[in-house]
């Protein structure tokens, strides 16, 4: 055992599933960990806000090729 350690380990204690209750609250904070996990790190947000970053420089460039009225219309069109 390392210098300093408040408490000694029996050597035939296990690791995990010891007696003491912060065992199982270890255990049970790691699990609420693993449940509220994401399946892929993307939110909804972070795409929205990609998208927008992606159109802000774009859209000057479309306003010299066609009329602001055109351009909403054809925006609206697609969107509902």
């Amino acid at each position: 055992m390392p210098n300093g350690c408040a408490a000694a380990r029996p050597p035939d204690e296990p690791f995990v599933g010891s007696a003491d209750i912060q065992s199982l609250a270890d255990l049970g904070n790691s699990y609420e960990v693993v449940r509220t996990m994401r399946t892929a790190p993307i939110t909804r947000d972070a795409v929205v806000r990609l998208a927008a970053a992606t159109l802000v420089p774009i859209v000057p460039l479309l306003l010299t090729m066609m009329p602001l009225e055109e351009l909403l219309k054809k925006l609206f069109g697609i969107l509902f």
